[in-house]
């Protein structure tokens, strides 16, 4: 009975461990991702907006020729 006691003992442990790093996890990779996301989102403004300055550069350069 007593290596029972300890087994469960043990057990609950470990899930309770397992809820506290989860509930740790968890936010972390949200914010991992969200950042990941902003990231992504700016590299793409940058692209689009180099496009189009390039696009009004070379407009520029062809009717002063």
């Amino acid at each position: 009975m007593k290596t029972f006691a300890s087994v469960s003992v043990a057990g609950v442990l470990g899930l309770v461990l397992l809820k506290v790093v989860w509930a740790m996890v968890v936010p972390a990779l949200g914010l991992f991702l969200g950042l990941l996301a902003l990231t992504v989102k700016l590299a793409l403004w940058a692209a689009v907006i180099w496009f189009v300055l390039s696009l009004l550069r070379r407009r520029k350069e062809g009717s002063a020729a």
